[in-house]
């Protein structure tokens, strides 16, 4: 796994359930108006999200956090498991050479590497960009066997794209790199690129262990064993880990135990005694397990509901942020109806996007806006409103618009006022799927009465298994998220041809170019102009609709310290090797 964009899954939302404690954490909400977006224990992580809800730590305690999926596989390279949900769960396991904080600050990771890897040349053919990393020698896998340049050389491999019969989600970056050599007996890795690759800092992240994959299938030298050791990250990982803690138990489809590693090697002692990830998949059931101390962490997309109880609860630290993640409406341009470009240009027409956040994330995260660019979060450098710009109708919920479009296609309308298609293509009906949300849910809700005033019959679906869906196109249209890093060039995955990450079914050579472009350019500011060109050009053929900067929702129960939302590119278990019991009460 290396950093790159994350499906959001969308774990299970709270609903109103029960009664509730009558103490609240120091700021509970008024009678009318929305509820506050953080408790206490989180109110300095606005100004100080590195640090805040630090604290000193005592040995002992056991947490469960709560996960609204479990892993249909644990290969989160996959297109399948490229989901957030399984990527918390092996951020305990798996190294990374950096680490991107909660402010997205980049920060080598000083546990695995002795020093900051230095980077080289100019970017030539005669002088080629290269990163020279120097590993701790006191790094090793929990068989003892060091970290080393093996498993650099074995990720190059497995994803620079040389083999298709490997079915990685991403391969921009390694598919850049010319060479991988070990020295000082593995301890030192020299990385040189054929083409600058200008965010080489999110590569080698999740680092996978090379001598288990040699051992499952006998070695790694050749096009074959390469593919079949690609399928050996489906299984549960019990077996192997260079994290602070490893996985000691799996229950399929019920929860996964984590216990402290003895070969740990970091500079921050462990002092849980368990992190227990437990898969709630019924969103009525996460605030009762919460209140019962069944459960005492989340990370979920909220909801109204949610944050007004959770401001009525004691001893719970709560907080609501945006960060490097968004929302967004995706089109399988291949799909029956939605291979027409008219089609889908009345559909995003006919949806009026404002008029859903004011209905759904804005009663309680007021500073939400509407996103105009798939590329570049706002506020960021290079930012421009892309979508309104070449496409000012878009999101608007301008119906005669879409009615117009749709009368210049070729489309009518019966007796009854349903779409029919021309060339007897027959009643306009889609599929509409997302995960099961309180926010999605009443999303798809709007999303019906938008298009029924267009004459189009919307299918709810409710998935269980975003990677799945996905990855099969089982869907016309389906509302999910991104989350993702500071990082441009993770863009170039989500729209080129060639990628995994894909799910538009929708190309142009055009838009390829300026992505090759992007994942090559060292200037920050002509990324950004590329991407914005290459935005416009997927904006004129309707098929993505950015929402909005997704809000998250971190909760956890105030006997823990150092747990914290981190919504830039590492995930809030980031650091669960200080996660801890607070030395004195709270």
């Amino acid at each position: 796994m290396h950093i790159g964009r994350k499906r959001l899954g969308g774990l299970v939302a709270l609903t109103v359930v029960g009664v509730l404690g009558v103490a609240a954490c120091g700021t509970s909400s008024s009678n009318s108006g929305a509820p506050q977006t953080s408790s206490l224990g989180y109110s300095g992580c606005a100004k100080n999200p590195d640090t805040c809800n630090s604290g000193t730590r005592k040995d002992g305690g056991d947490i469960v956090v709560a996960l609204g999926k479990y892993p249909s596989t644990w290969n989160t390279n996959s297109s399948v498991g490229n989901v957030l949900e399984t990527a918390y769960q092996e951020a305990l396991i798996l190294p990374s050479t950096f680490i991107f904080q909660p402010s997205g600050k980049v920060q080598y990771n000083t546990d695995l590497l002795t020093s900051e890897p230095q980077l080289t040349g100019t970017g030539t053919a005669q002088d080629p960009q290269t990163i020279t990393y120097h590993l701790n020698p006191n790094a090793k896998w929990n068989n003892g066997t060091p970290v080393s340049a093996d498993d650099f050389i074995y990720a190059w491999q497995t994803f620079n794209g040389h083999d298709k019969k490997i079915p990685v989600v991403q391969t921009t970056g390694f598919d850049q790199i010319k060479s991988v050599t070990p020295s000082d007996n593995g301890e030192t890795v020299t990385v040189v690129f054929s083409k600058p690759y200008p965010d080489w800092r999110g590569l080698f992240s999740g680092l996978l262990p090379a001598w288990y994959a040699k051992q499952k299938v006998g070695g790694l030298t050749t096009d074959a064993q390469l593919e079949a050791a690609f399928k050996v990250w489906d299984a549960p990982p019990t077996d192997y880990t260079a994290g602070p803690y490893k996985l000691s138990n799996y229950q399929a489809q019920q929860s996964a135990t984590f216990v402290p590693n003895p070969a740990w090697y970091g500079k921050d002692k462990v002092t849980l005694k368990t992190i227990t990830f437990k898969y709630i998949t019924d969103q009525t059931q996460d605030l009762p397990a919460l209140q019962n101390q069944e459960i005492q962490a989340l990370n979920i997309q909220p909801d109204q509901d949610t944050v007004q109880q959770l401001s009525q609860m004691p001893g719970v630290n709560y907080e609501v942020s945006a960060g490097y993640s968004w929302e967004l409406f995706e089109v399988n341009t291949k799909s029956k109806f939605l291979k027409d470009p008219a089609l889908r240009e009345a559909i995003f027409d006919a949806t009026n996007v404002q008029d859903m956040i004011d209905k759904t994330i804005k009663p309680f995260f007021p500073s939400a806006k509407r996103d105009y660019n798939d590329n570049i979060f706002p506020g960021t450098l290079g930012y421009q409103d892309v979508i309104n710009k070449v496409t000012p109708d878009v999101g608007t919920g301008n119906v005669a618009k879409a009615k117009q479009v749709l009368q210049a296609a070729g489309y009518t309308f019966d007796s009854a006022g349903n779409l029919i298609a021309p060339n007897g293509g027959g009643k306009v009906s889609i599929n509409f799927v997302h995960t099961d949300t309180q926010v999605r849910d009443q999303s798809s809700q709007l999303v019906q009465q938008y298009l029924k005033q267009i004459g189009i019959t919307v299918n709810d679906k409710v998935t269980a298994d975003l990677g799945g869906t996905l990855g099969n196109f089982d869907f016309d249209i389906i509302q999910f998220g991104f989350s993702g890093s500071p990082l441009l060039t993770q863009d170039v995955a989500l729209w080129h041809s060639n990628s995994g990450n894909n799910f538009t079914n929708w190309s142009s050579p055009e838009s390829d170019a300026l992505l090759d472009q992007v994942a090559t350019e060292l200037d920050p500011k002509k990324q950004a102009d590329l991407l914005n060109q290459q935005d416009a050009l997927m904006a004129k053929q309707f098929v993505t609709l950015a929402l909005y900067q997704k809000p998250n929702l971190q909760v956890t129960t105030n006997t823990f310290v150092n747990v914290r939302d981190n919504n830039a590119g590492s995930f809030f278990t980031y650091n669960t090797q200080q996660w801890g019991l607070g030395a004195t009460a709270q």
